[in-house]
């Protein structure tokens, strides 16, 4: 599943906040933040408890959405 382009209202932009998305992980039962990788064309991230790890691509076409489940 992709992103979409654009960053959902939460760029960063002179100090703003930086661009995330929240995940549930339920392989711990943890929610969490993750956010854009270095190339800016993905979100990744991985559970704070057993370090499953996640990557969401950035692109058109995709969704709107802001919260996850990574099972």
């Amino acid at each position: 599943m992709d992103i979409r382009k654009g960053d959902g209202g939460q760029g960063r932009g002179a100090g703003g906040p930086k661009p995330f998305i929240g995940i549930h992980f339920k392989c711990c039962g943890i929610y969490c933040r993750i956010y854009k990788n270095r190339g800016q064309d993905a979100y990744e991230g991985a559970c704070p408890k057993c370090r499953r790890r996640v990557k969401l691509p950035i692109g058109t076409g995709g969704t709107d959405n802001r919260f996850f489940e990574a099972s």
